[in-house]
């Protein structure tokens, strides 16, 4: 029998020996104590093969010899890891490849995270943006996404984003819509995205919500012209199905923007920013040639379409009709009609996105340049930080603002107070003084000495509806009121008020007098409405005292305080004003709150509804 000599081993040969070898091994074992030579290994020099091969590699290795493992039993690793096949065990890709490789093998790393490309040359993971400027994701030729503010010129330029800007050859803005100036397809920057089928003219494509299709070519037949179309030819004009219009346009990212079709009333208008606007507008093409718009008349070009027809002066909106059915706009001698068709007919497509109008609009106040969402430039009296344009409050106001707007400081710098809400020159006073005409120190609390609201140094906060006496306001958590003017009437004085009159004092509402309270800021300390027990004691620190006490004031007249009465002069409050009251902090259900008054010079607590209107007093721990 003729043998014919065999010149290498196939693998299940080669792993057919090696079984065979450790069974040998095994059967001497005795022997030689699991040890034998062998030249077949190592190029011909005598390598030492063992089964004893855990303590020098993994458990999964059944065969080696002191450099490598010959037999592995170890089947897979984990997503982000390789078997390395000679210690038998799974390493990380990040280990071998560096950080930022998310799959590998064991001779190269396979996928890079998002925003990275494989480099050919050395395997390795590198930041597209490295390599094509403003890039987002690509792989190693070409850019695939943009940052921020920047478009793809182009899928087929291999460095290709731009600033994105709403206007030249491809955008108009009209109103706060930017929209494609030509079809979709028909320009550099215009892509139609993977996923839709691109047939040229004549050549059958059959749409459906699955089979996307565009027909691109001269879609007009030798029925067109440009003789008002501003550069755009009525001829050639990519025409679409509706299924692939709303699909290009929702998967384009111009700008990083959200894009769509349009609605039916957002398109009704388009025609007044056609009409002899040539390269300015939007260059709808016509049905009949001489209407101010490029000529482009209907074709059968479009095959599998329906009625095969390509009809480019209709343009698609993002409104169905029932199951089959889509609105649509067409120009037709100057007019333009709104009509329902089959999704399968093949439109112009246009795509529109929502667009402030100025970089102070879509980024910040102040800003004049921008890119994507970040501000580039300011106003004069705004200053750039971390992208955004704010007031310049130290220089407008002074070093101790720290936050303002263009026409008043709204808060202070720690160490100071705001001594005015309306003017700031200055506005914030520094090192706060619990003293003077506004305020008054009792143990560790800081009191206003005056209702709040009665006092260019004691603010009411907005959110709160000032009225004057005898208009009306209806108070609620919602709705929180205070009058102001002379809520006492005719029975009041000044006798011993020590110059705040018992005749003019601001009063609210409790959820009022609650949040003016916390929304205090006087030496950026925090302020509230008084405990029932700190307010126990004030009667001690008013009566008799004049300028230098609280300045409560009295339900009667000749007790050392003003007098101040009721009076009926806040309506929609419950029964009136009721200066010679005073909110505290202290709830006692939801309708109710505690207060105290004062009567013939006796200091009283009581609870009552929240729709009165008492005075308001703040206190802050010092």
């Amino acid at each position: 029998m003729l043998i014919k000599k065999i010149k290498g081993f196939s693998l299940v040969e080669l792993l057919i020996s090696l079984i065979v070898i450790s069974c040998i091994t095994a059967a001497f074992a005795p022997l030689i104590t699991k040890k034998f030579s062998s030249s077949v290994f190592g190029g011909g020099s005598v390598s030492d093969i063992t089964t004893e091969c855990s303590d020098k590699f993994s458990s999964d290795c059944t065969l080696c010899t002191s450099n490598f493992c010959i037999a592995c039993t170890r089947l897979s690793c984990g997503a982000d890891e390789f078997k390395d096949t000679k210690s038998c065990s799974c390493k990380k890709c990040v280990d071998k490849y560096g950080t930022d490789c998310a799959k590998c093998n064991e001779k190269k790393c396979l996928t890079c995270p998002e925003g990275e490309y494989l480099d050919s040359s050395d395997e390795n993971c590198k930041k597209c943006s490295d390599k094509f400027s403003n890039c987002t994701s690509c792989d190693e030729n070409k850019c695939l996404s943009c940052k921020n503010g920047y478009i793809l010129d182009s899928l087929n330029s291999n460095n290709s984003c731009v600033v994105f800007d709403c206007n030249g050859d491809d955008f108009i803005q009209v109103g706060s819509l930017c929209i494609t100036k030509k079809n979709m397809g028909d320009g550099n920057k215009l892509i139609i995205p993977d996923g839709v089928n691109v047939v040229q003219v004549d050549q059958s494509c059959s749409p459906s919500s699955s089979n996307k299709c565009c027909w691109q070519g001269n879609t007009s037949a030798s029925s067109c012209d440009n003789s008002n179309g501003g550069g755009y030819s009525g001829c050639n004009r990519t025409v679409c199905d509706w299924w692939a219009a709303d699909y290009i346009c929702k998967n384009f990212h111009a700008g990083n923007y959200t894009w769509r079709l349009a609605t039916k009333s957002e398109i009704s208008g388009w025609a007044n920013n056609s009409k002899d606007k040539g390269t300015s507008g939007l260059q709808l093409c016509d049905n009949y040639s001489g209407y101010s718009s490029a000529y482009c008349d209907w074709t059968s070009r479009c095959p599998g379409a329906g009625d095969s027809y390509c009809l480019p002066y209709n343009v698609w909106s993002g409104n169905v009709t029932g199951s089959s059915g889509a609105c649509n706009y067409y120009l037709d001698r100057g007019s333009w009609n709104q009509v329902n068709n089959y999704r399968t007919y093949a439109f112009s497509v246009r795509c529109v996105s929502e667009m402030p109008q100025s970089c102070a609009q879509k980024i910040s106040e102040g800003c004049l340049s921008c890119d994507g969402s970040s501000c580039l430039s300011c106003d004069s009296g705004y200053i750039l930080k971390d992208g955004v344009c704010k007031v310049d409050c130290a220089s407008k106001f002074g070093s101790s603002c720290s936050e303002c707007n263009l026409s008043q400081c709204t808060k202070c710098a720690d160490g100071y107070h705001m001594t005015s809400n309306q003017s700031a020159n200055p506005a914030c006073e520094s090192d706060f003084p619990c003293s003077g005409e506004d305020f008054m120190q009792i143990g560790n609390l800081c009191i206003t000495r005056k209702n709040m609201g009665d006092s260019v140094n004691l603010p009411i906060a907005s959110g709160v509806n000032i009225k004057q006496i005898n208009q009306n306001c209806s108070p609620s958590s919602s709705n929180k009121c205070c009058w102001q003017g002379n809520t006492s009437g005719s029975s009041c004085d000044n006798e011993n008020g020590g110059g705040y009159s018992g005749c003019n004092r601001t009063v609210c509402d409790w959820w009022a007098a609650d949040y003016i309270c916390k929304n205090f800021h006087a030496g950026n300390y925090t302020w509230r409405l008084a405990t029932t027990s700190e307010m126990s004691g004030w009667a001690n620190n008013s009566i008799g005292i004049g300028t230098n006490g609280l300045q409560l004031c009295d339900y009667y007249s000749g007790y050392s305080s003003a007098y101040c009465y009721n009076s009926n002069r806040c309506p929609g409050s419950r029964s009136g004003c009721y200066p010679r009251y005073v909110w505290s902090g202290d709830e006692y259900n939801s309708s109710n709150a505690y207060s105290y008054y004062l009567n013939r010079g006796s200091w009283n607590q009581l609870y009552d509804y929240r729709t009165r209107a008492f005075s308001v007093r703040c206190v802050t721990e010092l």
